[in-house]
């Protein structure tokens, strides 16, 4: 095995990474397997197929604009593939006002398992208040979430 090659988990994951930055759903939606789990922390719960998981970042992008991951790290183990990212972009509209977006950036990780290439179940871990404290500032004086 070619020691530079890079391992069809990672380039999954890194293609998964470029079609969320392209907002490209339908590119996303082809590395799932068609009964993969997406969950989230900022998610009420899981979705279960690639009918749920469309239907997530279409409402996802037309949200959140210029929503974009930067990787910070990279970790691939068997079948599993964890990118710790920092995502950015803006909070949704208030009131359907544009000028109401605030700017956001959050620390997190994906963690992606995969079966013959495709993602099977993928969790991601963030502090999914970050976003919501930008888009209510008067949220940050409440006492601290420890």
């Amino acid at each position: 095995m070619d020691r530079d090659a890079i391992p069809e988990q990672l380039q999954t994951a890194r293609a998964w990474v470029a079609a969320f930055n392209a907002h490209d759903v339908a590119a996303i939606v082809a590395l799932y397997a068609p009964d993969a789990v997406l969950n989230d922390s900022g998610m009420k719960r899981a979705r279960q197929g690639r009918r749920e998981i469309e239907q997530w970042f279409t409402t996802r992008f037309s949200t959140l604009r210029k929503m974009t991951y930067m990787p910070s790290g990279e970790l691939v183990d068997g079948e599993k593939v964890a990118i710790t990212w920092t995502v950015s972009g803006y909070t949704p509209r208030l009131l359907g006002q544009r000028w109401l977006e605030r700017p956001f950036a959050v620390d997190g990780v994906s963690v992606f398992a995969l079966h013959d290439g495709l993602i099977v179940n993928q969790r991601g871990y963030y502090d999914h208040l970050v976003p919501v404290e930008r888009a209510l500032p008067f949220l940050r004086l409440l006492p601290s979430r420890m």
